[in-house]
């Protein structure tokens, strides 16, 4: 379980963070700060997003299939839970990422029109 995140949301916060850092010498402007969309899910639920927001464009679709982790072996030991707290990012900088499926939806969308 993670936080799926948008690139363009990435880059919006950090065009705010910049912005932040121009204005202010504040030292507890920098830092490390955890960025990533909020709300959380699984592989397998930001694949069903996709393909769910792709069928109500008439676009492509897949059933996905839930499996274990386990039963998707890779050489790097991933955490089962891999969420982030943003809220020191929201609290320092005024910016908090739009919910992933949000954001999944504005991509999916994008990619159709190409």
């Amino acid at each position: 379980v993670g936080n799926p995140t948008s690139a363009l949301d990435i880059a919006d916060a950090v065009l705010v963070i910049a912005a932040n850092l121009l204005e202010s010498d504040d030292p507890t402007l920098r830092g490390t700060f955890h960025m990533t969309g909020t709300g959380e899910g699984s592989w397998a639920d930001f694949a069903i997003e996709i393909f769910a927001r792709s069928a109500d464009m008439g676009g492509p679709t897949a059933e996905v299939g839930r499996i274990p982790s386990s039963a998707y072996p890779t050489p790097a030991k991933r955490p089962a839970n891999s969420r982030l707290d943003c809220s020191l990012l929201e609290a320092r900088h005024g910016t908090r990422l739009p919910d992933w499926k949000q954001s999944t939806s504005i991509i999916v969308e994008r990619l159709a029109r190409t």
